[in-house]
């Protein structure tokens, strides 16, 4: 087709757009809002000028950070720290017991206690908390950058993540079009079939009169680009060569359920009944039902988390000092972690034969609730792997670790240590992501606390670690974004042009 025939073809959205880019590059959405036409019909017409050769797009992903809702409470208020310092400060005789502050929670104080002590802020004076008002005062300023920026770009990285983490700000990203007009598009601005006005829709005055109307022409004989046969997804294949890998590292594969009883997903691991994981802003509930769980493993699990435990050597637990609800562990949820499958294998295999060792794993979905961005999903692939035998340390969890990202083809991967209710030590995985230019969490891991193992009877060490699937994809395929992999968000031309080898380049 020759360019006349084109440009015959050409609605009057099509027209608009090419005369919007006529000097310059433009934004879809900068156009939609100059010309008035929606940015459905301009992204339609933008795709039908780009096959016929007239243009060519890019897309570009605006980073900006905003405000969550309790970020704006405390842009107001003042971080919890902070208004908490300052009632010590002011009352001189503050305790633990009388810390009333109006605008915050019991949760919320007890949150700000423990960072005022993790910073060095407080201390006791007969009963009574002191604060230190030099500390107190770099408290107020780190409080007033939430009042402070428009957009947080100007926060340091440091600030950025701790705020982020505390979920006081959030990252938000648009993805925009650009338009830029090829050079065969450039020459259609100097004939005059490009600016001749034809009719697309027939109406009343149209067929009226018609003899004096120009008719836009079809192009009848075109077919749109399909491809030649379907293909696996990108992910089915990603996650065939974890279990190869996994299965030649000697590991057995777990199998378990979406829906989980709150005891495997949180108790048996000794979260604290009421941590703030447990709340329906991070997990979701499933109504009505009610789990199956043995009445003398709940016995055991409670027995641990009120009074701790001790196995007669050097391995002694206080426990929480805390009631245990056990009506809490038979509410049914979607599992938040596949970590609860690994301590039903520990339950029902591991305890039945300890004197022998075990290697497992299991690659199945979580669910969370979690706002989708460029690194988290509300549902996403976890990678569970849990090893017991004689003598194990952080020495075998970190190699076992490394050599797993090694045969994934990721090298350039750190530890960091971190704090989790059920492992102790505990280590927190990062890989350098080139396309987002910083460090992302790709994986948790740890040993097992004792407390967490005595209702079993076990005495060993168990190491186990969760990966994330999606964040290793979208390192290996070079992504900044894991939305375009699934749903909605996904982009059916990566899916389509991905090579399925592109994933196992470099692996073999």
């Amino acid at each position: 087709m020759d360019l006349i025939d084109k440009l015959k073809i050409l609605n009057d959205t099509d027209r608009a757009i090419l005369f919007a880019v006529r000097d310059n590059k433009s934004y879809l959405d900068e156009i939609s809002e100059a010309s008035g036409i929606n940015l459905t019909s301009l992204s339609n017409s933008s795709r039908k000028l780009m096959e016929l050769g007239l243009i060519k797009t890019m897309h570009k992903v605006d980073i900006s950070y905003r405000l969550t809702e309790t970020g704006r409470r405390y842009a107001q208020s003042g971080l919890p720290e902070y208004i908490v310092g300052k009632f010590i400060s002011e009352t001189g005789k503050a305790s633990f017991n009388n810390i009333k502050v109006q605008g915050l929670d019991q949760k919320e104080i007890n949150a700000a206690l423990g960072i005022l002590k993790k910073i060095k802020a407080i201390r006791y004076d007969n009963d009574a908390i002191k604060i230190d008002k030099e500390i107190l005062s770099k408290i107020e300023q780190k409080s007033s950058l939430l009042n402070r920026t428009k957009d947080y770009d100007d926060l340091d990285q440091e600030e950025l993540s701790e705020f982020m983490n505390r979920k006081l700000i959030e990252r938000e990203e648009k993805t925009r079009t650009l338009i830029e007009t090829t050079e065969e598009g450039r020459k259609a601005y100097n004939l005059k079939e490009l600016s001749t006005n034809k009719v697309d829709n027939l109406t009343p005055d149209v067929i009226k009169n018609w003899e004096n109307i120009e008719f836009r022409e079809y192009q009848l004989d075109s077919k749109p680009p399909m491809p030649v046969y379907g293909k696996k997804h990108i992910t089915k294949c990603f996650i065939s060569r974890i279990r190869d890998i996994l299965v030649s590292m000697g590991f057995s594969e777990m199998q378990s359920g979406y829906v989980e009883a709150a005891f495997w997903n949180f108790d048996v691991m000794m979260f604290r009944q009421d941590h703030p994981d447990r709340d329906i802003q991070d997990t979701l509930y499933v109504e009505g039902g009610k789990a199956d769980i043995k009445k003398d493993l709940i016995s055991s699990v409670k027995k641990v988390y009120e009074t701790g435990f001790s196995d007669g050597r050097y391995n002694k637990s206080l426990g929480y000092g805390l009631r245990f609800d056990e009506k809490k562990s038979y509410q049914l949820i979607m599992r938040g972690h596949t970590t609860a499958t690994t301590f039903r294998y520990i339950a029902d295999v591991i305890s039945k034969d300890k004197d022998k060792p075990y290697k497992f794993f299991s690659v199945s979905k979580v669910f969370r609730n979690e706002t989708p961005d460029a690194t988290h999903l509300p549902e996403f692939y976890q990678i569970e792997g849990v090893v017991y035998d004689d003598d194990l340390s952080v020495a075998d969890l970190i190699s076992y670790s490394k050599e797993f990202y090694k045969r994934m083809g990721i090298e350039n991967i750190r530890f960091k240590p971190t704090y989790n209710p059920y492992t102790e030590p505990s280590l927190e995985i990062q890989a350098y992501s080139t396309e987002l230019d910083r460090w992302i969490e790709v994986g948790n891991s740890g040993v097992f606390r004792q407390e967490t193992l005595a209702p079993f009877g076990i005495k060993k060490n168990i190491i186990a670690w969760g990966f994330g699937l999606d964040r290793m994809l979208a390192l290996i395929l070079g992504l900044s974004d894991i939305r375009v992999l699934y749903g909605a968000f996904s982009d059916i031309d990566i899916l389509r042009s991905v090579p399925t080898n592109k994933i196992f380049k470099g692996l073999d």
